[in-house]
């Protein structure tokens, strides 16, 4: 199961991330805590991810990050895309 946070405004790619979704963000994943389901449920943050944006994602409580434009309108390419994310969310998540 899987609950979806929405860091843009819904609609077409390429926006920035909204910092101030972070409290809902956080207050969702209390909830799910709350409810003894944080092993059971994800939160999902969906918009404006990129290498700069992960660390306040997940710090927030997100566990599951979809990254569109940070990926492919990244002008080192691709494979230089996933490697700084990668990056990022290895740093947020694993410390």
């Amino acid at each position: 199961d899987m609950v979806l946070v929405m860091t843009v405004n819904p609609g077409f790619g390429g926006q920035s991330y909204i910092q101030t979704m972070e409290p809902k963000i956080r207050e969702v994943r209390n909830m799910i805590r709350d409810a003894g389901l944080d092993d059971a449920v994800n939160v999902e943050v969906d918009g404006g991810i990129s290498n700069k944006t992960i660390a306040g994602a997940a710090k927030a409580g997100a566990n599951v990050l979809i990254a569109g434009s940070a990926l492919f309108k990244e002008p080192k390419g691709l494979k230089h895309a996933v490697s700084e994310l990668r990056a990022a969310a290895t740093a947020a998540f694993v410390g």
